[in-house]
């Protein structure tokens, strides 16, 4: 999956966007500790392109 720069991550129920970067070809996304408190049993993330 192609990320740009001018993407943004988000996670469903957390307001703003995420620090996210690509390591040896995987999509490594830094969710703080209060995004990680918005669920238990499964996360939902979003890629919003830029262009």
């Amino acid at each position: 999956m192609p990320i740009r720069s001018g993407d943004r991550v988000t996670l469903l129920g957390h307001d703003r966007p995420l620090s996210r970067r690509a390591t040896d070809g995987s999509l490594v996304i830094d969710a703080p500790a209060a995004a990680r408190r918005t669920g238990k049993h499964a996360r939902v993330f979003k890629i919003a392109w830029s262009g």
